[in-house]
């Protein structure tokens, strides 16, 4: 999709994340639609993300295996706040090992996108990077 998201969309994919029953489309537009937000070169807004709330939405879509494009974007919204400094967030949310799980993955992009994340916390910081390894990485 050509949508271009910013910032002052991040309510409106919140909300739409909120609804009950939402259906696989929505949720697959509003997952990308975050990745797009977290995705640009400059500055990218993680903080607002992570102050919307949807940090443990992200690592709960890691574990819909039936969904692997939500995965992938997942992964990707993921990768892009692992590659700031917010590195620990993401390990603090608990999707460390869901990230391992998916090396496993029967997607090439979904394993491909989980291998880079994992790279990225482990890059952080030798405590990160012990936090990986314990975890089977």
């Amino acid at each position: 999709s050509k949508t271009v998201y910013t910032v002052e969309e991040i309510p409106s994919l919140k909300a739409k994340l909120s609804q009950p029953n939402i259906d696989d489309a929505t949720l697959l537009e509003v997952v990308r639609g975050f990745r797009k937000i977290l995705s640009v070169e400059h500055n990218p807004p993680v903080n607002k993300v992570l102050a919307s709330g949807v940090l443990p939405v992200f690592v709960q879509m890691l574990q819909l295996n039936d969904k692997p494009q939500v995965q992938f974007e997942a992964a990707w919204a993921l990768t892009n706040i692992a590659s700031t400094d917010e590195t620990k967030a993401i390990v603090d949310a608990g999707a460390v090992p869901y990230f391992v799980q998916l090396l496993s993955s029967p997607s090439a992009e979904v394993r491909e996108q989980c291998a880079w994340c994992l790279g990225n916390i482990a890059g952080d910081s030798s405590a990160l990077r012990d936090i990986v390894l314990s975890t089977g990485a």
